[in-house]
């Protein structure tokens, strides 16, 4: 396939088939450090992943905690070095997987996955159905690389039920009147969100974080920890978006359109609708 010219992953990262035959990878960043440049900003951190009990500020006015394993409905790390299934951490019974070609480069946590599409989509990751059924409200976070220089319109995830109903997110989005990240909804058919961020630019080859915050008071963009579009009052909850039957990380429900190129990292969805600290604390776990 085109390489578009630039540096896919690491220089160490496995081919992962969907009939799930690849090699091993090196799964460099395995530990959690909080902060830049060695300051933690004041965060404190007990373990890494996979038994990180509490990250917490303290000050004068009080103090404000997160648990990143509590409240979670699905937790996909990417740290499998080989084969098709991508592991639920929350529920085995709702695993995803990844169909056509995954690499499996280093990672903001761990490893992460790598996504090649020429065009069209010929590699993705396929979420199971239903992970917002029944929640009034929802965060979902997840870090990306984009490493596109020409794949405006192509989606990081989306999720869908048919053709009325879907949540989706672009990182390099182009409208008449608006340009860059770009989270959208439609419910019924008709759009219920609708939020455009132009920094900052998620096509610089760098680690992103992106996070919704969904509830009934608002919907909340946040990228790299910080506020970038806000909602009010939406009129839909995610539990009204079905059954999310085709959820995907790296496409949209459109053979035809274009397709993510890039990495993706540890994505999480929570049942609750998490503060603005605890969602710059969610930032600082990397």
């Amino acid at each position: 396939m085109p390489s578009e010219g630039e540096v896919f992953g690491s220089a160490g990262a496995q081919p992962v088939g969907a009939a799930g035959s690849a090699a091993s990878a090196d799964a460099q960043g395995g530990s959690a450090t909080l902060g830049d440049g060695g300051s933690n900003d004041g965060v404190t951190e007990s373990a890494g992943r996979g038994g990180v009990p509490n990250l917490g500020t303290s000050g004068s006015s009080g103090s404000s905690e997160l648990d990143p394993n509590t409240d979670l409905v699905a937790h996909f790390t990417f740290d499998e070095p080989s084969g098709a299934v991508i592991a639920n951490a929350k529920d085995s019974t709702k695993n995803a997987k990844c169909v056509g070609t995954c690499t499996r480069p280093s990672g903001q946590l761990g490893l992460a996955v790598g996504i090649r599409n020429n065009v069209g989509p010929s590699a993705w990751i396929e979420l199971p159905a239903g992970i917002f059924a029944g929640h009034s409200a929802i965060t979902l976070s997840v870090w990306l690389r984009d490493l596109s220089t020409t794949r405006s319109e192509a989606p990081l995830f989306h999720f869908g039920s048919g053709l009325k109903e879907a949540l989706y997110f672009t990182p390099d989005d182009r409208s008449s009147q608006n340009s860059g990240a770009h989270l959208a909804g439609v419910h019924a058919g008709t759009s219920f969100v609708e939020l455009w961020s132009g920094r900052p630019d998620l096509t610089d080859k760098a680690w992103h974080q992106v996070v919704v915050s969904w509830s009934s008071a608002n919907i909340k963009l946040y990228i790299d920890g910080d506020r970038v579009g806000n909602n009010q009052s939406p009129s839909v909850l995610p539990s009204q978006l079905g059954s999310s039957s085709s959820s995907y990380l790296g496409r949209g429900p459109d053979d035809a359109s274009l397709a993510f190129f890039g990495e993706i990292d540890d994505l999480r969805v929570y049942d609750r609708a998490l503060s603005a600290t605890q969602i710059a604390l969610l930032y600082k776990l990397r």
